[in-house]
């Protein structure tokens, strides 16, 4: 499985279950590479910051949808030698606050640079996978004495463009990664693993989904169940060209086209999306051209495709990211 997942990231089925309550404070355990700590972004709205220590002007890691900032427990701490290095979490996900409101491209935005004030960062390297990416382009493009540089990972997808398509339809299908009931730890880290196409970090595993303590087996994705439907009804369309700041853009080489394509291949599809996407494949393989011819001639963009990857890069590639990234974040 690889574009499939690419709109959510990881969005996991919620079902009908009642949310349970955020936690509010550290519960990592032994090992984690971090400190956790909470900052106030809006009234009665905190985001947990992970903290990962190291010297040197600030990094910011920011969670595709569905994820929490543990994702990046594997990744992030390569980069302390020469960055102050921290992850978020987006509202409505793992320990961040679950408030009934604010899931739009442009209030998720703020709550990025309303954490770095809480943090005492005035500038920063933003870092987003998949959906962060509408996120940081707000910022960029809006608050540009924000933001250092900007590192795209596989993030640059028009998910404004294909959260329209969605919209339309009655019943749209989601690209999903769906657990057996009362699966075991054992059995989900297998199956993201599989599917995500690398080792997934122990500590997203317990911040982004919750067991039953009694009988250990998967209930639920931790996030407020309607936090997904609230992003795509609030995704705004961001122009990625807009930042002036240097811009590293890893991809995959996939896009929404191979998504939909693979959404049409399956029967529990709904007639009804087969049928619009059909129509609505060949402007979205011309738009997606275009976009990304555009952005290799913008003179601040750095473009590079990592052969054989998935959506995940630093899952599959870890290397290369590690690499490619310290090679653009260098002095």
């Amino acid at each position: 499985m690889r574009k499939p997942l690419l709109l959510s990231c990881l969005l996991l089925s919620t079902g009908c279950a009642t949310p349970s309550v955020p936690r509010t404070g550290p519960s990592d355990g032994g090992g984690s590479p971090h400190q956790v700590k909470r900052v106030k972004v809006a009234q009665g709205v905190e985001l947990e910051v992970l903290d990962f220590g190291g010297q040197g002007p600030a990094l910011v890691f920011l969670s595709g949808l569905g994820n929490t900032g543990h994702v990046f427990d594997q990744l992030a701490p390569e980069f302390i030698a020469r960055h102050h290095v921290y992850a978020l979490t987006r509202r409505g996900f793992g320990a961040s606050s679950w408030p009934d409101t604010g899931y739009d491209t442009p209030t998720l935005g703020l709550d990025v640079v309303h954490a770095l004030d809480g943090l005492g960062i005035q500038k920063a390297v933003l870092a987003g996978h998949s959906m962060a990416g509408d996120e940081m382009t707000w910022v960029g493009t809006h608050l540009p004495e924000r933001v250092d540089k900007l590192v795209y990972l596989d993030a640059t997808d028009d998910r404004a463009g294909i959260a329209v398509f969605l919209r339309e339809l009655s019943n749209p299908p989601m690209p999903t990664v769906e657990f057996p009931a009362g699966a075991s730890r054992e059995a989900v880290v297998a199956i993201l693993t599989r599917d995500l196409g690398g080792p997934y970090p122990a500590h997203e595993l317990d911040q982004a989904h919750e067991f039953d303590p009694t009988t250990g087996g998967y209930v639920r994705p931790r996030q407020r169940p309607d936090a997904v439907a609230q992003m795509i009804r609030g995704v705004a369309r961001v122009d990625f060209s807009a930042p002036r700041a240097p811009v590293l853009s890893l991809f995959d080489g996939q896009g929404f086209a191979e998504w939909m394509e693979a959404m049409m291949s399956l029967e529990r599809t709904p007639a009804d999306f087969r049928e619009k996407a059909r129509d609505f494949l060949p402007g979205l393989r011309r738009d997606t051209e275009a976009a990304d011819a555009a952005l290799r001639k913008q003179p601040n963009w750095k473009l590079v495709k990592l052969e054989n990857a998935r959506h995940y890069l630093w899952l599959t590639h870890p290397a290369d990211v590690v690499r490619e990234m310290n090679t653009f974040l260098a002095p």
